[in-house]
């Protein structure tokens, strides 16, 4: 099967998207299929995959992070699309290179699914310039379009087909989790001291992380605020902040605010085995973010045996099973908090869901998803042939 990829955001770019895409496509090439991304380019990257096509792009500086916007518009890509015979188009993005994606599903006259991987609603402030309730309205129309085009959608979680379905979408929709390589993050980086050792976090303090985009909507505030709350009684705890983005001004204003000082930790953005062997120094993994489709971070943080702590949201509740390998908390600082230091103080409870952690996260392995994705694909490319 040959399986064409439309995505806005691709390496060098890191995300859960990004994570999501690079999985599938290993995922498939591993079961003898072949895949072809189409991404934008970013300044001075050097293409190290093959079959990856790149598009020009408008490329940009926001708050010290890189964004770049693919430019699809008098691109010469449809020749080489042509020429790869796809059997199918799988689009990442209802914009910009998902209109591409839909343009050539229609002219290849092949099926196209797409993941909702964002909850784009909640990420109405990016349309500057325009009040909240009009760009809500904006986004919502174009993704309703969209999504009416396609010929299947994938939903990373149960809570993500309820939203659509309460949206008006309500068939051809199909829960897959996305999976990751659950032997990179389980494999013992050996790194633990190391790491610790770098920050000034002593072997009998408590180390929290978190990781994502530092920015509004992924929620960090309320954990420094709620990290604030632990700190009034266990001194011994330490928050790690893992990522860059538009808010982390903010967040340091904020921390000189609450006088945490030295005990939370910025490490700015990581590559994936900085990204592991961080997870395997720390002892607890936190979670606020209100806007996930899924989640995959919490997963590769049980996968390197961390318990979670999280605010129970769409997305992350089909994650976490609450009381076993992890604690989901109301969306309330003390509560978040309380059930934090709960689990700094029982040290069983805590060495008990790590295990339970590392078990439930093998739910999570890329061979398993990747079949569920080519079953679809298969059943979609059967039905085009026959309609």
């Amino acid at each position: 099967m040959r399986v064409g990829m439309f995505i806005n955001y691709y390496i060098p770019s890191k995300g859960g998207m990004e994570t999501s895409v690079i999985n599938l496509s290993k995922g498939l090439q591993d079961a003898g299929h072949e895949v072809f991304i189409f991404a934008p380019n970013y300044p001075n990257w050097q293409e190290t995959e093959k079959n990856v096509f790149r598009y020009k792009s408008f490329a940009f500086t926001y708050d010290d992070y890189q964004y770049v916007i693919p430019i699809p518009f008098g691109s010469k890509m449809e020749e080489k699309i042509r020429a790869l015979n796809l059997d199918i188009i799988h689009s990442h993005q209802p914009f910009s290179l998902g209109w591409e994606a839909k343009k050539f599903a229609k002219k290849l006259d092949v099926p196209m699914v797409f993941t909702y991987h964002i909850k784009f609603e909640d990420y109405y402030h990016y349309i500057f310039l325009v009040p909240k309730v009009v760009s809500q309205k904006i986004i919502n129309w174009f993704l309703s379009r969209y999504l009416k085009q396609c010929d299947a959608i994938i939903a990373p979680s149960s809570a993500i087909k309820k939203l659509l379905f309460d949206s008006g979408v309500k068939k051809s929709v199909y829960v897959i989790p996305s999976g990751i390589n659950i032997d990179h993050f389980s494999k013992d980086s050996g790194k633990r001291d190391e790491i610790r050792n770098k920050y000034g976090v002593k072997q009998n303090e408590v180390l929290l992380i978190t990781a994502s985009r530092v920015v509004p909507e992924k929620n960090i505030d309320f954990i420094v605020r709620s990290f604030a709350i632990i700190r009034k009684t266990r001194k011994d705890a330490k928050l790690m902040i893992v990522g860059e983005g538009s808010f982390r001004d903010e967040l340091d204003v904020l921390v000189k605010e609450l006088s945490l000082g030295e005990s939370v930790i910025f490490t700015g953005l990581l590559d994936k085995t900085g990204m592991i062997a961080h997870y395997q120094a720390s002892d607890i993994f936190v979670f606020a973010s209100l806007t996930e489709t899924q989640g995959l971070v919490a997963v590769e943080a049980m996968a390197a045996g961390l318990p979670v702590v999280a605010v129970k949201a769409s997305g992350i509740e089909d994650m976490i099973k609450s009381g076993q390998d992890g604690i989901l908390t109301d969306n309330k600082e003390d509560n978040f908090a309380e059930n934090a230091i709960r689990m700094i103080e029982d040290v069983e409870l805590r060495k008990k869901m790590s295990e339970s952690a590392r078990v439930n996260a093998q739910e999570f392995r890329i061979a398993p998803w990747t079949e569920k994705v080519v079953g679809l694909y298969r059943e979609l490319i059967k039905k085009k042939k026959e309609s």
